[in-house]
């Protein structure tokens, strides 16, 4: 069995940790006709996972603007400094359940 790339291994952790559809995840790769993470640039990857996220955050925050300025704040900055992507996400996604943000109450 052949080891399973990077960029799929993250698409899937991260997949995971938002129970993002994983008919979702196919649907997109068709549309950037692709089969795997791995055939795609990393950059392309990170929007991905930028996707997966803000979907996950939508109807947590009023706001679709708030969701992406603290995706941006909390994730990005913090991946470009090297930090782990999974645990950041995590962080991340508790900060936007966090009674402080104005979100929508179920």
């Amino acid at each position: 069995m052949a080891a399973v790339h990077a960029q799929d291994l993250r698409v899937k952790q991260i997949r995971t940790l938002l129970d993002y559809p994983v008919d979702l995840v196919k649907e997109w790769l068709q549309s950037q006709n692709v089969e795997r993470p791995s055939q795609l640039e990393v950059n392309k990857v990170d929007e991905l996972i930028k996707i997966m996220c803000l979907a996950w955050a939508s109807n947590k925050i009023d706001h679709p603007n708030h969701a992406q300025n603290s995706y941006l704040k909390h994730v990005v900055d913090a991946v470009a400094k090297d930090a782990d992507e999974v645990l950041v996400i995590q962080n991340w996604m508790q900060y936007v359940q966090s009674p402080h943000q104005s979100s929508v109450q179920a």
